[in-house]
């Protein structure tokens, strides 16, 4: 089974305080889509878990930053 790739909000994300978590904590990505798929030029949006009460959903990727999967 592949695993999920894993990101943490990007260093002073206003999300973090919005959402209600630690701007250090990290989330699985539920999955990765485009709104519109004419529009090359707008990011693409991302669904992240960080735990069972935490979910941003359709948060642009720009906002993230990849965690490395490995300890």
């Amino acid at each position: 089974m592949d695993e999920k790739p894993k990101v943490r909000l990007k260093r002073g994300s206003p999300l973090a305080r919005r959402v209600g978590i630690s701007a250090y904590a990290t989330g699985t990505v539920i999955c990765r889509y485009r709104v519109l798929r004419e529009s090359e030029t707008a990011p693409a949006r991302m669904d992240v878990r960080f735990d069972e009460r935490h979910v941003a959903w359709g948060v642009p990727e720009n906002e993230f930053e990849p965690v490395s999967n490995s300890g």
